[in-house]
């Protein structure tokens, strides 16, 4: 994601981390009606052999039909204005309108609740019915697809061609200038012009649409083709979203990371960039440094270590606060690497663990993490952003 650049991560070599380390890679089947996804929190579709099915009542409902149980027959009557469809727990047979339809799986009871397959609804009614295998969901379009819906996906279409075009000016006009965000335009500016990534969306789902009002879930994935060094990522955010003053054209009024998981460009650690000595030196000692200090709960060494025009300087002081406060931990660094280079500019893979002495209840881990450093005016490297890569707990 280009507009919020990554300054959430607070280099949390203590492992207090503010997001997600991890999207979820086993995502549960979800399902969308012209791009909203389905309420199915309290009972989720399941797969019968070839067939998806799904919970009756929310399914029905949403697609605008009454639904009648007959309790001695075990069936299901689902109508609206010039369509009925009966289907019988058990029977691989339903009937739309009286003329009767073969099912690939029959309708079935599960934890008490009565699930249908999803395909045949969907068709019955005159949807469209498409299995999104790499999102995990199905997605259902109406024959009349809402203007709404249309307009949102128009706008994160824009979304990604701004921001694989390095478009300052055309991303810019994508967020609300009444929201918080488009104080973030100066960073996006500058990261623009350093960087080259390419973003794509795997999934979106609109999770509620007013009139002037949405909320959309949506997993995007960001790849690393040059300039300065950032890692690869899948993230998944919650945008809210209001229509502009004209009340034509949706707008990024605000966003909520729920999940991000970073990895590295191929061939990352096998490069071997040009570093001076002297510099390979210093950048690899600021980061010790930065563990010694946290090791001793110096505060003032810690922020010492960390480039003051960074954003998350500030939250990195009050984060080492709290955790001084409840913990006294053991941190090392097992290896480090540098594995960009550019003047001014490195990012240096490592290794660390971080192990409890006192405090309340916490895991040993091992994390392996990137961070991105900068040479100040004084020629001294300092930490900018830490990218957790992966975290395990340690086996004692």
């Amino acid at each position: 994601m280009k507009f919020v650049p990554g300054f959430l991560a607070v280099l949390a070599l203590s492992g207090a981390i503010t997001v997600s380390a991890a999207a979820a890679s086993d995502q549960p089947i979800t399902v969308t009606i012209d791009q909203q996804k389905l309420n199915l929190s309290t009972s989720a579709p399941v797969k019968d052999h070839d067939a998806i099915l799904v919970p009756m009542r929310p399914i029905f409902e949403k697609l605008g039909l009454s639904l009648v149980w007959n309790a001695k027959t075990s069936t299901i009557t689902a109508s609206k204005e010039g369509l009925t469809i009966t289907l019988q727990l058990g029977s691989k047979k339903a009937s739309v309108n009286g003329t009767v339809k073969q099912l690939t799986s029959a309708p079935k009871m599960i934890n008490n609740v009565t699930y249908v397959p999803l395909r045949f609804v969907s068709e019955a009614t005159g949807n469209s019915v498409t299995w999104n295998a790499k999102a995990n969901t199905v997605e259902i379009k109406s024959n009349q697809s809402s203007a709404v819906t249309k307009g949102i996906s128009e706008l994160f279409d824009k979304y990604t061609s701004y921001s694989n075009k390095n478009d300052f000016a055309g991303f810019l006009g994508l967020i609300d200038p009444k929201s918080p965000l488009a104080a973030a335009a100066p960073a996006l500016k500058e990261q623009m012009e350093k960087s080259d990534t390419t973003t794509a969306i795997a999934k979106m789902d609109i999770i509620d649409v007013q009139a002037k009002e949405a909320t959309v879930d949506v997993v995007e994935t960001t790849v690393r083709n040059s300039g300065a060094f950032t890692p690869n990522s899948t993230a998944e955010y919650i945008y809210s979203l209001t229509k502009n003053a004209g009340g034509s054209d949706w707008l990024i009024s605000n966003v909520q990371i729920k999940a991000i998981k970073y990895s590295l460009p191929d061939g990352t650690l096998e490069a071997k960039p040009p570093v001076p000595a002297a510099d390979e030196d210093q950048i690899k000692a600021v980061l010790q440094a930065n563990t010694d200090f946290s090791n001793k709960e110096d505060l003032s060494g810690v922020l010492s270590t960390i480039d003051e025009s960074s954003p998350a300087y500030a939250q990195s002081e009050q984060t080492y606060k709290q955790l001084f406060a409840a913990y006294d931990l053991e941190s090392a660094v097992e290896s480090s690497k540098i594995i960009y280079y550019n003047n001014n500019e490195a990012a240096i893979y490592a290794v660390l663990t971080s192990k409890k002495l006192k405090g309340p209840q916490f895991t040993d881990y091992r994390a392996e993490t990137v961070t991105t450093v900068k040479k100040s005016a004084d020629g001294k490297w300092k930490l900018v952003q830490t990218y957790n890569l992966n975290i395990e707990p340690l086996t004692k």
